[in-house]
C-alpha cells in the first residue's frame, strides 16, 4: 500500500491511498465467494463456483466496487497509523479510483493552537466608582418606596398626585386592547397608555370620560378610550434626611446610609466591570493567537448553537421549523446567520483550552463528581436517564470548570497578577 500526502488549509490532510494489486484480488476473490454463496449460478451448487465464472457472471467492475467498499476502512486506519496522525473525525472520501485502486481522503486533523507571549498581555484596570448623581438616583427611589400616600375624599387630577383611573380602550374594531385599573403619578410617570396625561388632567373625582389616543405602534390608527378616575391621592415624598435613613435600615445617619449605597454601587459596578474586562482579555488573546482548526469542527460548534435555540424556544413553547417559518428562513439561512457566532465562539474556546494547558490548569474527578451529584439531584431523573445522560453531563462539568479556572488566571496574567509561568506544555497539537 502506497500512501502519499497533500497538506490543505483549515486542519485537514488529503491522503492518496493506492493498494496494492495483489490485495486488491484477494479481497474481490473473497467477494466472489460471497455471491456464490448467495446467488444460484447456473451448473454449480451454491459456493462452488469458480471464481473465474463468478468474474464473467457479474463483471470485474462489480467485484472491484464491492472489493474497495470491504478495503476502504481497512486501509484509511492502516494509513492513519502508517502517518501516526489522530484526526480531528471521520475523514471524507474525496475519489476512488478502481484501477489501479485508489482512495483519496480528506482527514480533519485536530486543531492547532499558538498563543504567541500570552504572558506579556496586559489591560489596564481600572474599575468605576459611583458617582454622585448615581447615588441620589438611589436615594430617590428611596423616597419614592416610602412616599405617604394620602388619599382626598375630592379635587381634581393634577400633576404631582397619584390618580387612580378605571380604563377600558377598545380598537378601531370595537376589541379590547386594555381593560384595568391603573395608579400613577400625573406628570411625573409614564401612564399607561400614551397621551394619557392630558386628557385626565382637570378630571373630578369619580367623574368619566370618553376620547381618542393614538394605538401605540400603529401608525395611523387610534384607540377609543372610557376612563374614570376613581382615586386621588397625594404623594408626600420624605425628606432626605436621617429621618429616612433610620426608616429604610439600621442606620442613625443620612451619611451612612449614602456610604452603604456607595459600597454596594461599587461591588455591582465592579461586577459588571470585572465581566467586561475578563471577556476583553479573553479577546485580546484570541487576537494574538494563531488558530486552527477543521471546517467539520465549525459545523459542529453551529450545531451546538442551533440546538440550543431549539431548547430554547421549546422552553416558550414553539417549535424551531415555526421559529424559522415565521421569519421566513430555512435552517440553512438559520446556520449562515450562526456561523459567525459560532467561530468567534470556537476560537475563544480553543485559546482557553490551550492557556489551561501551558497554565499547567486541571479539574480534579472529585470537583467534576460533587457537581455532577448535584446537577443529578436538581434533574430529578431516574437512574436509567441518568446513566445515558452522565457521560454528556459529566464532560460538560468538567469542560465549563476548566474554562472558568483558564479565565480568571488570562486575568490574573493581564492585571500582571500571575505567578511565574510554568514548564511550556506545547501547542493544543503537533499533528502537521
Amino acid at each position: 500500500m502506497r500512501v502519499t500526502t497533500e497538506p490543505l488549509p483549515q486542519r485537514q490532510v488529503a491522503l492518496t491511498i493506492e493498494v496494492e494489486p495483489e490485495r486488491v484480488e484477494q479481497a474481490m476473490r473473497r467477494v466472489a465467494r460471497r455471491l456464490s454463496e448467495r446467488y444460484d449460478i447456473p451448473g454449480f451448487r451454491r459456493g462452488r463456483a469458480p471464481y473465474e465464472v463468478i468474474l464473467r457472471t457479474f463483471g470485474r467492475e462489480a467485484l472491484l466496487e464491492e472489493a474497495a467498499e470491504d478495503l476502504s476502512q481497512e486501509v484509511y486506519r492502516e494509513a492513519l497509523d502508517q502517518l501516526g496522525l489522530d484526526p480531528y473525525g471521520p475523514g471524507r472520501l474525496e475519489q476512488l479510483r478502481l484501477e489501479p485502486l485508489t482512495f483519496k481522503v480528506i482527514v480533519p486533523l485536530k486543531p492547532e493552537v499558538r498563543l504567541g507571549d500570552y504572558r506579556s498581555l496586559r489591560l489596564p484596570y481600572a474599575p468605576p466608582q459611583p458617582t454622585e448623581a448615581q447615588i441620589m438616583e438611589v436615594l430617590e427611589r428611596l423616597r419614592r418606596d416610602n412616599a405617604i400616600i394620602e388619599p382626598l375624599s375630592e379635587g381634581m387630577a393634577a400633576p404631582g398626585l397619584m390618580v387612580t383611573v378605571a380604563l377600558k380602550a377598545t380598537d378601531e374594531e370595537g376589541k379590547v386592547v386594555l381593560e384595568e385599573e391603573v395608579s400613577f403619578l400625573l406628570g411625573q410617570e409614564e401612564p399607561p397608555l400614551p397621551g394619557l396625561a392630558e386628557p385626565i388632567t382637570g378630571m373630578a373625582l369619580n367623574e368619566r370620560r370618553t376620547f381618542d389616543l393614538p394605538a401605540p405602534g400603529a401608525e395611523g390608527k387610534v384607540l377609543h378610550v372610557e376612563a374614570a378616575v376613581t382615586g386621588l391621592a397625594r404623594y408626600l415624598l420624605p425628606d432626605l434626611d436621617d429621618a429616612l435613613a433610620q426608616t429604610v435600615g439600621d442606620f442613625e445617619t443620612l451619611e451612612q446610609l449614602k456610604a452603604k449605597i456607595r459600597d454596594d454601587l461599587a461591588a455591582h459596578l465592579r461586577r459588571d466591570y470585572d465581566a467586561d474586562y475578563a471577556m476583553r482579555a479573553l479577546e485580546a488573546l484570541v487576537a494574538q493567537a494563531e488558530i486552527e482548526f477543521p471546517p467539520q469542527m465549525l459545523e459542529e460548534e453551529i450545531d451546538e448553537l442551533v440546538s440550543d435555540l431549539r431548547r430554547t424556544l421549546r422552553r416558550r413553547g414553539q417549535e424551531l421549523e415555526e421559529h424559522l417559518k415565521a421569519r421566513g428562513q430555512t435552517l440553512e439561512d438559520l446556520r449562515a446567520e450562526l456561523r459567525l457566532q459560532a467561530e468567534a465562539r470556537l476560537r475563544r474556546g480553543l485559546a482557553l483550552t490551550q492557556l489551561a494547558r501551558e497554565e499547567g490548569l486541571a479539574v480534579s474527578e472529585e470537583e467534576v463528581e460533587a457537581e455532577a451529584r448535584a446537577v443529578q439531584e436538581r434533574l430529578q431523573v431516574s437512574a436509567a436517564i441518568w446513566e445515558q445522560i452522565a457521560p454528556q453531563v459529566v464532560a460538560d462539568i468538567r469542560s465549563r470548570i476548566l474554562a472558568d479556572r483558564a479565565l480568571r488566571r488570562l486575568v490574573e496574567i493581564v492585571r500582571g497578577e500571575a505567578e511565574a509561568r510554568p514548564e511550556p506544555a506545547g501547542s493544543l497539537s503537533s499533528e502537521a
